[in-house]
């Protein structure tokens, strides 16, 4: 009897590969960023979801299309294998497993280049062995990277909130008015947001954060805009200020010092002005010491500004 309750026991003890297939597809309710945050195919990702159901004899996940839906008993053992997995995260650390001290290759997406840099330096100065897989994109690119896993950290302005992922305050930034170095000021030493209109608009495309501050700004101070020109990335936009193709409105942090451009503060009372930038990981990584390290540089950096 006792070699038959052990045979029992190991024909029902769970496979850890289903297990770990289903809390990612739980966790991204998308079959296809499960697949992608576990480097595995879709089909064998599917394969696995359906062993574990049938072994079982349990429906765990309903839906075809994302957003995925759990049933009763998906949430159930999602919420177990959530502790599961972060315990296992746990033990890798204290086995040294993931040793912060280790060559690791940590990918960083990033809307700001500047900002970025700062961290990359922070970080290397308490990691040294680290090494860095850097993707630049805008806000809303970043953040999909994120949600896709394609990165492990993600400095973001003004993040979409998701609750399976941790935001910390990294920056705060504003906009300001990017000009010719000829332009004429009358004297003035800030830019009158309601002579926007006066001249051609220099833009980012319509899923830039940039774009989105500049729209919430001058529809605060109920300021419409002349004729505009949308240059795809801040680089193209200097360049095309510089050339007099137009102004622009950016954020400071971004502009590095360029003797055919005047950068100028705008003279408005409004906090739209202003954004706030963050470092985003998923929270059920924030034990690993390398996003420990992370969060660290991140608090320290906060404090500077």
């Amino acid at each position: 009897m006792a070699v038959d309750t052990a045979v029992a026991g190991t024909q029902m003890s769970v496979n850890f590969n289903h297990l770990r297939s289903f809390y990612a597809v739980a966790s991204e309710r998308s079959v296809t960023r499960a697949a992608r945050r576990l480097n595995i195919s879709q089909p064998t990702l599917s394969k696995q979801l359906k062993a574990l159901e049938e072994r079982y004899k349990v429906k765990l996940i309903e839906g075809i299309r994302p957003p995925l839906t759990l049933t009763n008993a998906g949430q159930a053992l999602y919420e177990r294998a959530q502790a599961l997995f972060g315990i296992a995260d746990e033990i890798d650390a204290l086995l040294g497993e993931d040793d912060p001290e280790s060559a690791a290759i940590l990918r960083l997406g990033t809307d700001s280049p500047p900002i970025a840099a700062d961290f990359m330096a922070a970080f290397l100065a308490k990691v040294p062995q680290t090494r860095f897989r850097v993707t630049i994109a805008n806000a809303l690119q970043t953040n999909e990277l994120l949600m896709k896993a394609q990165v492990d950290i993600a400095i973001i302005c003004e993040p979409k909130v998701d609750p399976d992922y941790s935001y910390v305050p990294l920056y705060q930034d504003r906009l300001v008015a990017i000009v010719p170095a000829r332009w004429s000021d009358d004297g003035r030493s800030e830019f009158l947001l309601d002579s926007i209109a006066d001249h051609v608009l220099l833009v980012r495309e319509a899923s830039s954060r940039t774009l989105a501050a500049t729209k919430r700004l001058l529809t605060e101070a109920e300021i419409s805009t002349g004729r505009t020109m949308e240059l795809h990335t801040r680089e193209m936009i200097r360049e095309g200020v510089a050339h007099g193709l137009g102004i622009s409105l950016m954020f400071e942090r971004e502009c590095p010092p360029d003797n055919r451009i005047r950068i100028l503060p705008i003279e408005t009372g409004s906090g739209a002005v202003k954004v706030e930038g963050y470092l985003a990981i998923r929270t059920e990584r924030r034990r690993m010491p390398h996003m420990k390290a992370a969060l660290k540089v991140a608090a320290e950096m906060r404090l500077r500004t």
